[in-house]
């Protein structure tokens, strides 16, 4: 059964119905479909609590371990989900102390290496992995001086499951400006409405690539807010940031209009 078949099904049953699917029905996915099944239920606000509750049962079965989503819900009011949520973020926590040393050693390795083509391979093959600590590394890794090991890095963090962008975000707060060129390549490529106000707050960098790719992030984007941060851009010192900035007005207005 594919995921659009499996949803399909799922969406028109009552709660109780759509509680007993999952347990009956949810192993027929794989284990990609069902995690990208579950965080759909999770993030959208129709989704009853008990139905909600029991996705997140059928997530850390899954070995999801991006533990932001769980605590997403701790202190939610339905105790069924709150309960749930607990359960999980008490499992991840015991392994995030293991999983941070993991994390650490792989970088200490990439760091070591002077042969970019070796970290590259290194990166690849860790991008393949499941483990929670996977993420940390992609994410520090944007500091590879090697444009080709971040434009790795920008594809593959532009398109993996990411429940909680903060850790990205913060990475516009410091240097060097190639690390934040890349954070706003992935926001782009993500097209997040969640970062606006990250992406607003850096339009004066002192980096022209960084205001430049700023441009191109908010046109992605589009909205009101982002074309208001574009106006500004497009009065610019640079040319280069001016034209970006015009290009990405442009898309800006038809991500808006055609929405």
């Amino acid at each position: 059964m594919t995921l659009e078949e499996f949803s399909a099904e799922f969406a028109p049953l009552p709660c109780q119905e759509k509680v007993r699917f999952l347990y009956t029905r949810i192993d027929i996915l794989s284990r990609e479909d069902r995690i990208a099944f579950l965080i759909s239920l999770l993030k959208d606000e129709k989704t009853s609590p008990l139905v909600k509750a029991t996705a997140l049962k059928f997530l850390r079965q899954a070995s999801y371990q991006e533990t932001d989503v769980y605590k997403a819900f701790v202190g939610d009011e339905f105790i069924a989900l709150a309960n749930a949520a607990k359960k999980a973020v008490k499992e991840f926590e015991e392994k995030e102390l293991k999983n941070g040393y993991y994390a650490e050693a792989v970088l200490r390795k990439l760091r070591s290496l002077a042969d970019k083509e070796r970290r590259l391979k290194i990166l690849r093959a860790i991008a393949k992995l499941k483990a929670s600590w996977v993420l940390r590394v992609l994410i520090e890794s944007l500091k590879d001086p090697c444009e080709k090991n971040r434009d790795f890095l920008i594809a593959e963090l532009s398109r993996r499951e990411m429940w909680n962008l903060d850790p990205l975000l913060e990475k516009l707060h410091h240097p060097p400006w190639f690390v934040k060129s890349s954070v706003l390549k992935i926001l782009a490529g993500r097209k997040a409405p969640y970062a606006l106000d990250a992406i607003g707050k850096i339009i004066e960098d002192p980096n022209v690539e960084v205001r430049h790719s700023a441009a191109e992030a908010l046109g992605k984007i589009g909205g009101k807010e982002a074309i208001a941060f574009l106006v500004r851009l497009s009065k610019d010192k640079s040319a280069y940031v001016r034209q970006g900035a015009a290009e990405a007005l442009r898309e800006a207005s038809r991500v808006r209009f055609s929405g």
